[in-house]
């Protein structure tokens, strides 16, 4: 007897990169093998998997590891995603079991692998609605706005030029049908096809009130800089060639404070750029961000004024200032939640006076 095969719903590693190679191969669609392989070994690298193959301690030839030495440069001149890839000396399996979690990746990557999931489950005829419904739970934790901001801008125009037009259709339903924030949506796509000016002005419409404003907090702007001294204090992870690259330049940190923590009038026309190591989730950024919230706030309720803040001087946060919605869907992403990677002492950056 045949028994159907059961869907796996899951973004899983090896079936990703399988379905990946097949659509590089069949030239099917016009997939950036690169892109993808970046996706994936970030995933992988986050997941903290052990690799399968460290480097040699000592300095005695091993045929093993220079085998693999050898197969990784031949992958370069290969337009396919590979099996294995190294990072920091040591070799990943990139055909293994492996569920992604969206805290695994940043929200570009996370994207990406998503829309390939989406492919994946159209070409085998699955339900796409059901693996919608269950990503919403999966890698949501059922808030349908933050979903259905993430959902709306998968279908952009610039997004994943190569989904289907049928799976942008189902994508849509299924805004519509779960009923998110559909008037609000509607008019970011009013303000695209405007003039670039204009879609300027309305885009910022929800933030004008706060404008220029300071936002009130227990420390002084000394104690700010000192707060956020970690971002170019705290040595992460080195690069290969052991030269220490912060996360936020001191320059960039004093400038993002130069006027005190006051909302400014125009966002900064060329953001600065977090520079987040691999094994480094942005994470501990967002809860940086909220223990400062939480131990500068007098009232507790201004957290969206903060991440205002941040999104003006901050390339990584800026989609805060596109609408109510995605303001409201970073809000509540910063949370207390804490990272088991955060090693942070921060009791050496908050004021003593603040530490009970």
């Amino acid at each position: 007897m045949n028994y159907p095969q059961e869907i796996e719903y899951h973004i899983e590693l090896s079936s990703l990169k399988d379905f990946a190679n097949k659509l590089i191969e069949n030239k099917l669609v016009p997939i950036d093998s690169r892109h993808i392989l970046s996706a994936l070994k970030q995933a992988v690298i986050n997941s903290e998997v052990a690799p399968f193959l460290r480097k040699p301690i000592t300095q005695e030839s091993n045929g093993y590891y220079e085998k693999y030495l050898k197969l990784e440069e031949e992958n370069k001149s290969n337009n396919m995603v590979p099996d294995f890839f190294k990072h920091e000396d040591d070799f990943y399996d990139m055909d293994r079991n492996l569920n992604f979690s969206r805290a695994y990746v940043n929200d570009d990557h996370f994207q990406v692998l998503f829309g390939l999931k989406l492919i994946e489950l159209d070409a085998s005829k699955a339900n796409i609605k059901e693996f919608i419904d269950f990503q919403l739970y999966d890698n949501y934790n059922g808030n349908k706005e933050e979903y259905g901001y993430f959902l709306h801008r998968l279908t952009a125009k610039d997004s994943n030029y190569y989904l289907l037009p049928s799976i942008n259709e189902k994508i849509q339903q299924w805004i519509k049908v779960n009923k998110v924030s559909i008037a609000l949506i509607d008019n970011e796509d009013d303000v695209e096809m405007n003039s670039v000016d204009n879609a300027t002005n309305l885009i910022v419409d929800h933030w004008e009130a706060k404008k220029n404003k300071k936002i009130d907090g227990k420390m002084n702007n000394d104690e700010i800089k000192h707060f956020f001294s970690f971002l170019y204090k705290e040595q992460f992870e080195k690069s290969s060639n052991y030269e220490f690259k912060p996360i936020l330049t001191k320059e960039e940190v004093d400038m993002i404070f130069s006027n005190g923590l006051v909302i400014p009038a125009k966002p900064l026309e060329k953001k600065v750029k977090l520079c987040i190591p691999p094994r480094f989730p942005k994470k501990v950024i967002d809860h940086a961000i909220y223990k400062f919230f939480e131990v500068n706030s007098y009232s507790y309720r201004d957290k969206k004024d903060y991440i205002l803040f941040f999104s003006n001087y901050i390339e990584d946060y800026e989609n805060a200032l596109n609408s109510k919605i995605a303001l409201e869907s970073l809000a509540k992403n910063i949370t207390g939640e804490t990272s088991p990677k955060d090693k942070i002492k921060w009791e050496e950056y908050i004021p003593n006076k603040f530490i009970k």
